[in-house]
């Protein structure tokens, strides 16, 4: 527009349409998605000393993540209809430790993701100070069709027979879960920031920077208010013939979004850089601050409303003490299909949930060494506060000498398992790097991290993170505390040691030979990528559910990684862990910790090679030879953790060997 006003925009989009087939599955999948991304900015300066930009974006993700088969039960033998057009197939089937069948449990037949989003940032330098101030209004709205069991869901684990084979082909599953009726969900959430920040160049050996941020997410709200809460011991009003405990938007106390908007997320920071010498070669930096973390929409919206009752109620039913079949699982529910019928699982967020947040610090220190060598040492560490995680709040009653389950503590449900904001994580790292700037042609980066993460739970709906092992009791702190000291351990996440070098070289070219030589030798390019890191933990549990249907850890004897074989019939040792009679697992947890075990870790190398072919001065092909993991180094997978199954303590499955590629780059 002007020197001083200038106007942005920017559209993209993508589409993808993939197919996977049935070879190592049983049935194959296809997914179609429309990205769209549009931006405008509008940067106006002010003054010499001022400047400010304003932004708006809009994203758009349109999307069939996953299409049935098509199949029906009815065909197989199986009496279980299908309750929602959208996601025709066959029931989902699991036999433990062997093979699964059929469709996907919950298919994600469409989703619709837009996002809206308005920004400014004002930059002000007066003296010493740079002032920053800012906002940032953003409106989120998805359409959620995540069918849940649409045709059933079966599991297999041998309590039957002591098989799970066997039980399969005796057509009596350990479970039956299945959904009676099923809508799309469509919500809105807002999430609201403002922030200032002042850094203040104190002198000339030290700057510091000081600043404070508001955020206010607001829970999302579905347009038919179909979400719901669990209040013990509250009838609803809305719904009056709904379970003592069910409650909903609409009902006195329950707001829109089940749960009240956390107001009180102020986050400071504060940092310092520091020049003890004042040759702008040794460097010094500290900063602490908090931040917090907002719900993603699709996770908070999400846990709200997909089992919500009598929108889209969950059946689930457990041999024992029932009686199940593979082809009339349906025959053993009483009453036949209601809005509320018996066994409903609930889940969606506790009546206090808060927003989480973690404090993050880091200290650290860097040197230049000579004039392209520069080194760095740190410590970077955070603490995680009230993080969101399941917590069983309705086990089945136990009494000594029980020896087999019994019925739950709230008759009308089987799982209640609201998401409370009680977790906690701690992460401690030394962290150091060397780096060369080209010379020459030649730079490269070696990083090592010795770190250490733990926490109570690693994320909503992660894979491979088991329940608690214990239930809690609404408004009692001590049984809260006591569920989580049995869940304190190694994150998923967590690697001990890590190390990556990367580097790049390129090779010079002659320029007193010759044309030809000059192409033939010259424009060479060499980058690699070079890692290695230790394994990631995994616990052992066992596929049957405990007396009162919590996960169910064995005993453990020893360490299982002092003496561990680490092969891939045994990674770890195993003989380590002893399976409890199902009778004692109601008067106490096992005794063996979560994310103890250690699996394998991994090298791998990456290599490219690059030829760099110019025309004329502004236009070049780039031949490329591009190999993943080029000395085919195995990369195995995490050895399986279920006790009662014939693949415990094995490795079944790996990361891809080497992968390679060549292509041919035109750049003008």
């Amino acid at each position: 527009m002007s020197q001083r006003h200038s106007v942005l925009g920017r559209y993209l989009q993508t589409k993808t349409n993939a197919r996977t087939p049935a070879i190592t599955t049983a049935i194959g999948n296809r997914s179609k998605a429309t990205l769209g991304d549009y931006m405008g900015s509008d940067t106006v300066i002010l003054s010499p000393h001022a400047i400010n930009v304003a932004r708006f974006s809009y994203n758009r993700i349109d999307a069939h993540p996953a299409v049935t088969s098509g199949l029906r039960n009815e065909d197989y033998g199986i009496n279980v209809p299908n309750t929602n057009a959208l996601a025709q197939g066959l029931a989902s089937i699991a036999i433990t430790g062997f093979f699964n069948l059929g469709d996907a449990q919950q298919p994600f037949v469409k989703r619709v993701n837009e996002v809206f989003q308005v920004t400014d940032d004002f930059t002000w330098t007066r003296g010493r100070h740079g002032l920053k101030f800012g906002a940032d209004i953003r409106k989120e709205h998805m359409v959620i069709a995540f069918i849940n069991r649409p045709t059933g869901d079966f599991t297999f684990n041998g309590v039957n027979s002591g098989n799970a084979a066997a039980d399969f082909l005796l057509g009596v599953p350990s479970q039956f879960r299945r959904t009676t009726t099923n809508q799309a969900q469509d919500g809105v959430g807002w999430l609201s920031s403002v922030y200032a920040q002042d850094e203040w160049r104190t002198s000339p050996h030290l700057t510091v920077s000081a600043g404070v941020r508001y955020e206010l997410p607001q829970p999302f709200v579905d347009k038919n208010d179909a979400l719901n809460a669990f209040h013990p011991g509250v009838q609803s009003q809305r719904f009056p013939n709904a379970p003592v405990g069910l409650v909903y938007p609409g009902d006195p106390g329950v707001p829109r979004g089940t749960y009240a908007a956390d107001k009180n997320n102020l986050a400071p920071r504060v940092g310092a850089v520091w020049d003890p010498v004042g040759d702008g070669k040794t460097t010094a930096r500290a900063a602490w601050g908090i931040f917090y973390d907002a719900l993603a929409g699709q996770g908070d919206f999400f846990q709200n409303g997909v089992l919500a009752p009598p929108f889209t109620p969950l059946v689930e039913v457990n041999s024992p003490p029932a009686a199940i079949t593979l082809d009339n699982p349906l025959s053993v529910i009483t009453g036949g299909p209601t809005a509320f019928p018996p066994g409903l699982t609930i889940i969606g967020w506790g009546e206090n949930f808060e927003t989480p947040y973690s404090y993050h610090f880091n200290l650290t220190v860097q040197r230049q060494m000579g004039s392209y060598l520069g080194a760095e040492l740190g410590y970077v560490g955070s603490r995680g506060e009230h993080l969101p995680i399941f917590i069983e709040v309705n086990p089945g009653l136990f009494t000594p000498g029980q020896t087999t389950p019994s019925r739950r503590l709230l008759p009308a449900y089987a799982l209640v398992r609201p998401t409370f904001s009680a977790a906690k994580s701690k992460y401690d790292s030394l962290q150091t790097s060397v780096r060369m700037r080209p010379n020459h042609g030649i730079n490269f980066l070696a990083s090592y991290t010795l770190g250490h993460a733990m926490d109570h739970v690693s994320g909503l709906n992660i894979g491979g993170e088991p329940r608690p092992v214990l239930p809690v009791t609404i408004g009692d702190e001590a049984t809260f505390d006591r569920a989580l000291s049995f869940e304190w351990g190694d994150a998923l996440f967590d690697v001990r040691h890590r190390f990556v070098l990367s580097f790049g070289a390129e090779l010079p070219t002659p320029e007193n030979m010759g044309a030809v030589v000059k192409h033939v030798v010259g424009g060479w390019q060499l980058n690699g990528i070079v890692q290695t890191q230790t394994g990631f933990p995994l616990s052992v549990t066992n596929s049957q559910l405990d007396i009162r249907f919590l996960t169910n850890r064995p005993d453990a004897t020893c360490d299982p990684n002092a003496n561990a074989p680490h092969t891939t019939d045994q990674w770890f040792d195993t003989s380590c862990f002893v399976v409890r009679p199902l009778a004692q697992t109601g008067e106490r947890p096992g005794n063996a910790g979560r994310n103890t075990i250690r699996g394998p870790g991994f090298a791998s190398t990456d290599l490219s090679l690059f030829k760099n072919i110019d025309f004329g001065a502004s236009r070049r092909i780039q031949l490329r030879v591009e190999a993943f993991n080029v000395f085919n180094q195995a990369h195995f997978n995490n050895p399986s953790g279920v006790i009662n199954t014939v693949t415990f303590g094995h490795i079944t499955s790996a990361q891809d060997g080497r992968v390679m590629q060549l292509a041919i780059k035109y750049l003008f």
